[in-house]
């Protein structure tokens, strides 16, 4: 649901937060897809296994649906999760959030379109993104890109691991779709 007129980053950093939430693309003024339980139960699961693994690795910060800028780009994003190394940021916190993400998790919302994810999985890797973990709730797969590397489909046989941006973090794919089945 792109608007007609595109506008500048200026301008739609005046605009006021609003729900659904927006980002700016390439001038263009962006609903982002409304989530599920799907996708409710999976970020939490992550968040909860990445904060876990923060207390024990200070080395990062984690953050959920928080605004993000590339001003060279004019991008603002709100990934699902976003992961950015302490050494990259700098001590006061902005709203937008100026560093960009080294590991970005996304996790499908019903409302996703197919050209649109490839516009966002673009424009991470283009802003430095190193990174990325594209999660289907539907087909209960991940897909991975790694910036320079290309993307694969990760292997439910083993864990999948976040190195070289978060050394010792991995999860087990099958346990956290597992969270989708808590109910059943």
């Amino acid at each position: 649901m792109a608007t007609k007129t595109r506008i500048t980053l200026e301008e739609f950093l005046a605009l006021p937060e609003s729900k659904p939430y927006l980002e700016l693309m390439d001038g263009e003024v962006i609903e982002k897809a409304m989530p599920n339980d799907e996708h409710g139960d999976l970020s939490a699961e992550l968040i909860y296994l990445l904060k876990k693994h923060q207390r024990e690795n200070p080395i990062f910060r984690v953050r959920n649906e928080v605004r993000h800028i590339d001003r060279e780009a004019g991008w603002v994003f709100l990934p699902d999760i976003s992961v950015t190394l302490e050494a990259r940021m700098s001590g006061e916190r902005t709203n937008p959030v100026e560093v960009v993400p080294d590991f970005v998790i996304e996790v499908l919302s019903p409302d996703d379109r197919p050209g649109m994810l490839t516009r966002r999985i673009t424009s991470y890797s283009r802003a430095g993104t190193t990174l990325l973990w594209l999660i289907d709730p539907e087909s209960e797969s991940i897909t991975v890109w790694e910036r320079g590397a290309g993307n694969f489909e990760a292997s439910q046989d083993r864990p999948l691991s976040a190195a070289p941006i978060l050394p010792g973090f991995e999860i087990d794919i099958p346990a956290l779709f597992a969270v989708l089945h808590i109910d059943d």
